[in-house]
């Protein structure tokens, strides 16, 4: 049951960060403490282990402190493919 409960955890906080990377309403690179603080029901750590998942797959970037959606994601977001 544990293990089950972290995945969906771990679930959440990709989703919820994806979110936040596509949102509208703010310039396309966010700083690890603007999604600290902008999800404050999850965890630092799991913020962190959220961002590192996402880059090791393809959907965001990093680069000095920004973090941003990548190209294809945005792309998809942009044909209605990702429904939030």
């Amino acid at each position: 049951m544990q293990a089950q409960l972290q995945h969906s955890d771990g679930v959440r906080a990709e989703r919820a960060v994806v979110i936040q990377l596509l949102r509208e309403d703010h310039g396309q690179q966010w700083t690890s403490e603007e999604l600290r603080e902008a999800l404050p029901d999850i965890d630092p750590p799991s913020i962190a282990g959220a961002l590192g998942r996402l880059e090791a797959e393809g959907v965001a970037y990093h680069s000095a402190r920004y973090y941003w959606a990548t190209g294809p994601v945005r792309r998809l977001d942009a044909l209605g493919l990702i429904a939030i």
